[in-house]
């Protein structure tokens, strides 16, 4: 999902800037976290690959930065919890970093967990599409209320049984009806 009023931008060259959005910060958060975690992720063999790595997730927290909404939400408690972390050194040693870079990524993936949870993000692989994708409907359903004929899905989408939807910001989709049948009646043929 994208974040609104969230707009990053990165530097591919001197001359040329193109933005970032927040569904490619979170998806670049989640697979460095992934490998931080992941065991069977390649095992970091120097205290340099260490060091990049809490680079990167610290670069991934300032990026995410933005979507905190009320600061009492579980999502900036998450996310103050993580920076605090990051804005300490790591420590000296093969070991000790290793150990550092574990916790911080799994505060990241806190702050990630959060971020799905408040809507924010998607965590599913492959990622749901964003609500302004035409293939919004493939997103994951969170709720289903057959007796109401509605879903929520996890790009913010309210589907409906009759193919309708209500986007996220209170736009709605007009139903994709198909067009009736129309069965011709035999002729009788007079001889």
């Amino acid at each position: 999902m994208s974040i609104p009023g969230l707009t990053l931008v990165t530097s591919r060259s001197r001359a040329e800037h193109a933005p970032v959005t927040a569904r490619s910060v979170v998806a670049a958060a989640r697979e460095t976290t992934a490998l931080v975690l992941d065991e069977a992720a390649p095992v970091l063999e120097n205290d340099q690959d260490v060091l990049d790595f809490v680079l990167r997730l610290r670069g991934h927290l300032m990026q995410l930065g933005p979507a905190v909404g009320a600061p009492a939400s579980p999502l900036a408690d998450a996310l103050a919890a993580a920076r605090s972390l990051a804005a300490t050194e790591a420590p000296d040693g093969f070991m000790q970093s290793r150990v550092y870079l574990r916790k911080l990524a799994l505060k990241v993936q806190t702050v990630l967990i959060e971020m799905s949870k408040a809507g924010l993000a998607c965590m599913h692989q492959p990622e749901c599409p964003p609500a302004h994708d035409p293939a919004r409907g493939a997103a994951q359903v969170l709720a289903h209320c057959p007796a109401l004929g509605y879903s929520l899905l996890c790009n913010g989408v309210i589907s409906f049984e009759d193919t309708g939807c209500l986007m996220p910001d209170g736009r709605a989709i007009p139903p994709r009806r198909p067009l009736p049948l129309v069965v011709d009646e035999p002729t009788e043929v007079n001889a």
